[in-house]
């Protein structure tokens, strides 16, 4: 008996040595790795998810059929403006994130209107680190004299390479990194010493003024180089010329590759509009009822409508307004697509002619060059606020059989456009029915109207909104919208289309929020010195307000439903994510949408107004959350909830505790045979390459002929 559990203790003792050799470096294979289960799933990394802007996850963890069963798993109230003032010397205290949360391997990062970025685990809320913001005002308008100051508050962030890239208040970028929080390196005093950003008018002579730049665009992985905005027109209609930049990420520090201007100089440029017009489209709303051409080629515009565009000299309060949309990169070209910004001299601009190219136009430009490839304006001569800043959607579209890659743009006018990615000619527009100007039944005008008395009621050109690029008087004789009249005109509705939208590429849809009831008055007035405004606007309460989700075939731009919400208008952004259309709304309210049908499946209420994009991503632990940011600087004008300034807050939700479905098991599964294929396969090569590679069956081997020896012994004893 006692021999019998000596060889057994041996045997156990021999076999465990023979497995520990056999287990190296195989723990990882017992666990789910997060980093397994897909990027684009798992991750929210730029503002709208995606390098191509699409505001659409492809996880399907939270889905259309336990969406209603989300609950908050942690929130963090953001601290009260105030306290980081101090941070901000001569600095303004502006509450609350309007920052969409991006979660990248179960950590989330948030930057705040006072421009802190907040890192977070996803599944507890635990603060990992704070990157405090620090700009003394007073200091840096010394140092640079081309900042304007202005609102410190920042629209995005973006994850590339385990850096977290953010722009600040003094024309600079900085990189941050999101382990740590520390600055990886900043590209400082951007809109310094700015080729041509200078005027001399008798009420103002010196440089132009450059105010909140837009945050940072992507990175051509192939070169390595960043794409920075840096644009001149803000509340103050500081006039610095804008442009965007390319930095060789490569050299430490960065070096500025190439520029290419947004406007002209501030002496003028008689042939401006002409230098790239082979390569441009000009959209007329008239011409496109009438004739149904969605585009008008720049060489066959009249050139007497384009010279002197921007005035000759330009004006001092006129310059393209900030691209604060996401711009999208075609890594296989090397072609960066934006939408930028209004013409910011409104609504007078008597000193300011021809169309004003590149404001309120998407354009193409290659990032290894700073080459235009191509431009299409959505409004020429804007004389209000039509930018189209918001995000920019590249994708694949099936037109007429064909598989074409396409830019889809949405603009505060309201109106979609699909343009092919190659020439910027226009595939398809979509107008939504509430802005289609009509005479209805009953005498009364509905829809999109403008002007006192009355200009816009025309439904064929609205032109008291649309100014026509093949009209010369438009183009260089129309001095502000009801010229000749002084008197107030009406903008209804204003920023219809204050939103970014988003594309399921699965289900082949466009989602699109469209605002009614936020209408202005806006009055022409006479110019002043640098920063003053020429003219006067204020809200008005004309109509209820709405906003209209729209779901579109995104071949046809045909409308597929839609659902009407009354009371509140809309300010924000649109995001769709298993088999759900999530769509925030300024009464406070998160309705939740099935993304097929448009029934409503249901709605949160969280109490302060929603104006934030909300996004998806996994935790450490591979669970799904949902992140919603509430508060902030609310505005009467967008409906819903009173006038606000409030901190606001970050909420995490995700599905109860234990919950299990079979999507979450089969994604599981998945993971782990990837897993294990990817582990035969270099085990494979490991063999066949026989580097630093041991054979453990001689363990084996081994183990056996020392217990038969022990075996032997033990008997003969």
């Amino acid at each position: 008996m006692r021999k019998t559990v000596i060889l057994i203790l041996i045997f156990l003792l021999i076999t465990s040595i023979i497995f520990q050799f056999n287990n190296i470096n195989t723990e990882a294979t017992n666990n789910i790795d997060i980093e397994q289960i897909e990027r684009e799933k798992r991750n929210w990394e730029f503002v709208n998810h995606d390098a191509f802007a699409t505001n659409y996850s492809p996880q399907n963890q939270i889905n259309v059929d336990n969406v209603h069963m989300l609950e908050l798993k942690w929130t963090f109230p953001f601290p009260p403006a105030s306290e980081f003032l101090r941070y901000q010397e001569g600095g303004i205290a502006f509450e609350g994130a309007i920052t969409p949360p991006l979660i990248v391997d179960g950590e989330v990062f948030v930057a705040s209107n006072m421009r802190n970025v907040y890192s977070f685990e996803a599944n507890s809320g635990d603060m990992n680190w704070i990157n405090i913001y620090e700009h003394n005002w007073d200091k840096a308008k010394q140092e640079l004299p081309e900042v304007a100051g202005g609102a410190p508050h920042i629209h995005g962030l973006q994850y590339i390479n385990g850096n977290l890239f953010t722009s600040t208040l003094n024309c600079a970028v900085d990189a941050i990194d999101s382990k740590s929080g520390e600055i990886s390196f900043s590209i400082q005093e951007i809109c310094k010493n700015v080729d041509g950003n200078y005027y001399s008018w008798p009420m103002y002579e010196g440089i132009g003024k450059y105010g909140s730049p837009s945050h940072p665009g992507p990175i051509y992985e192939d070169e390595n180089i960043l794409v920075v905005a840096i644009t001149g027109a803000t509340a103050a209609w500081g006039g610095g010329r804008a442009f965007i930049d390319g930095y060789d990420l490569n050299a430490n520090p960065p070096e500025r590759l190439w520029r290419r201007f947004l406007a002209p100089p501030g002496e003028g440029d008689p042939e401006w509009a002409l230098r790239e017009c082979d390569k441009g489209w000009f959209f007329s709303y008239p011409e496109w009822k009438e004739s149904g051409r969605m585009g008008i080629p720049c060489n066959e515009v009249p050139r007497e409508n384009l010279i002197n565009d921007w005035g000759v000299p330009k004006h001092y309060t006129s310059s393209v307004a900030a691209i604060w949309g996401q711009m999208a990169l075609d890594q296989e070209t090397g072609i960066v697509y934006f939408g930028t910004g209004n013409q910011g001299g409104w609504p007078n601009q008597t000193h300011v002619t021809g169309p004003n190219l590149y404001s309120s136009a998407t354009m193409a430009v290659d990032v290894k060059s700073g080459e235009i490839i191509w431009w299409y304006q959505q409004v020429a001569r804007d004389m209000v606020e039509g930018d189209t800043s918001w995000n920019t959607v590249l994708t694949e579209l099936n037109i007429n059989g064909e598989k074409r890659k396409a830019i889809i743009k949405y603009s505060v006018t309201g109106l979609l456009w699909a343009l092919d990615a190659a020439t910027g000619e226009p595939l398809w527009i979509y107008e939504s029915p509430i802005l289609k100007s009509r005479i209805d039944s009953d005498g009364v005008t509905r829809g999109r109207t403008s002007g006192h008395p009355c200009i816009g009621c025309d439904p064929r050109t609205q032109d008291g909104y649309w100014n026509d690029v093949m009209s010369h008087y438009d183009m260089q004789e129309k001095k502000w919208l009801n010229y000749p009249s002084k008197d107030w005109f009406y903008w209804i509705p204003a920023r219809a289309g204050e939103a970014d939208i988003a594309l399921n590429t699965d289900l082949e849809r466009i989602y699109v929020p469209v605002a009614g009831g936020v209408d202005k008055a806006v009055k022409a007035d006479k110019y002043g010195t640098l920063g003053v405004r020429p003219g006067q606007d204020y809200y008005i309460d004309t109509l209820s307000k709405n906003v209209t989700l729209y779901s579109l075939d995104a071949n046809t731009g045909e409308e597929v439903w839609s659902h009407f919400i009354d009371g509140v208008a809309y300010r924000g952004g649109v995001m769709t994510s298993g088999g759900v259309v999530f769509l925030p709304v300024a009464d406070g309210n998160l309705y939740m949408f099935n993304a097929e049908t448009g029934e409503i499946i249901d709605k949160m209420f969280l109490g302060n107004s929603l104006v934030v994009l909300p996004t998806i991503g996994y935790t450490k632990e591979g669970e799904a959350r949902l992140f919603v940011i509430s508060g902030g600087r609310g505005a009467y004008a967008i409906g819903g909830i009173t006038q606000q300034n409030v901190p606001g807050a970050i909420y995490s939700f995700g599905l109860p505790e234990g919950y299990i479905q079979e999507e979450v098991v089969e994604e599981k599964i998945e993971v782990i045979e990837q897993e294990v294929e990817s582990q035969i396969k270099e085990e494979i090569n490991e063999r066949d390459n026989q580097i630093e590679q041991e054979d453990y069956t001689i363990y084996y081997l081994v183990g056996i002929v020392v217990l038969i020896i022990l075996t032997l012994i033990i008997r003969r004893r």
